[in-house]
């Protein structure tokens, strides 16, 4: 579109481009906050400092390593979701008994 027609339809394309804009911004703070594993990485250090301080045992340390490291596949599935990069590749648990 030209410049005149940006004039002359501003009145009623304004509050469309503006919520556009709005959603647009919205949308980029979810996937901020959807993506971001900082604060988990940050819990599961707060938590290994109170392994070692004595503050928790290994049974109550496993208990929450694995709700964190639930967190942590969230953020992974996240992130595959929205074709972003993910570090290292896919995690495989080797069952009890299987040879390398």
């Amino acid at each position: 579109m030209g410049l005149l027609t940006n004039i002359l339809l501003a009145p009623f394309l304004g509050p469309v481009w503006g919520t556009k804009w709005t959603l647009d911004k919205i949308d980029r703070v979810v996937r901020e906050e959807l993506t971001d594993d900082t604060p988990i990485k940050e819990d599961l250090l707060a938590l290994q400092m109170k392994l070692e301080t004595g503050e928790i045992d290994d049974a109550e340390y496993v208990r929450r390593e694995a709700q964190i490291m639930t967190r942590f596949r969230e953020v992974r599935e996240w992130r595959e979701r929205f074709g972003m990069s993910t570090s290292g590749g896919p995690v495989r648990v080797a069952e009890s008994g299987e040879s390398k």
